[in-house]
Order: structure tokens, then sequence, then C-alpha cells
């Protein structure tokens, strides 16, 4: 546990995403219906997504979820920490949960718990 779960890229384009990257690594992919938002699969963990701009920004970048159990638990310690939580625990129906959260330093982490307990 604590490992890196799933990572998010941004793209202006989903048919060029999936060309350049299915050729480079050998992903494959799943569009989200009605969100703009494709999945990738490695051959192995982690997994990860792509999310729709119009314009490709610095702001946008790539954010790392970290496997947790519990949010909840997590998000407390953060704040414990001094990190700054700015999601709050979120669903994403019944694939699970996420936040997100700022180091004391301003790096944004976002945790990932999900709905299928092992």
């Amino acid at each position: 546990m604590h490992s890196v779960g799933h990572i998010e890229l941004p793209t202006t384009d989903f048919k060029m995403t999936q060309k350049f990257f299915g050729k480079l690594f050998g992903w494959k992919f799943e569009e989200v219906p009605d969100w703009d938002y494709m999945l990738f699969y490695a051959p192995q963990k982690p997994h990860g997504g792509f999310y729709k701009v119009k314009k490709m920004v610095k702001k946008h970048t790539v954010l790392i979820y970290i496997e947790v159990d519990s949010i909840d638990i997590k998000l407390k310690e953060i704040k414990t920490l001094k990190g700054k939580v700015l999601i709050p625990k979120s669903s994403i129906g019944q694939m699970g949960w996420w936040a997100k959260f700022e180091t004391p330093d301003g790096c944004h982490v976002t945790l990932w718990e999900s709905a299928k307990k092992k």
C-alpha cells in the first residue's frame, strides 16, 4: 500500500495521444463516456488517464495518485503535518474516492481510495 496507483496527464487531442503513447509504450486506451477523459492501461501498474484541455499551458500538470486504505485518516494526518486539503474526499461513483492536498512547500498530490477493497 502507499504505492503510486494512477497517473493523469493533460491532452488536447485523444486520437493523437492514443497514437503517440500507444506506439511509444504499447498502452491500451478506453474513453470514459460523458467525461472528457480517457483511461490508459500500461503493461504494468501504474495505469492512468488523460484529461482534455483546450490549450496546453503550464498550469496543467501530471497528477500522481497515492493509493491509501482511508482517505479520511490520511487527510487528518496531512493537516497534522501542516499540509493543506485542496479538494476533500470526493466520490468517483462505484470506482472509489479521491482527494487533493498540498504539501507544506506547495506541491500538489492526490490520494486514491478504491471502492474495491482487497
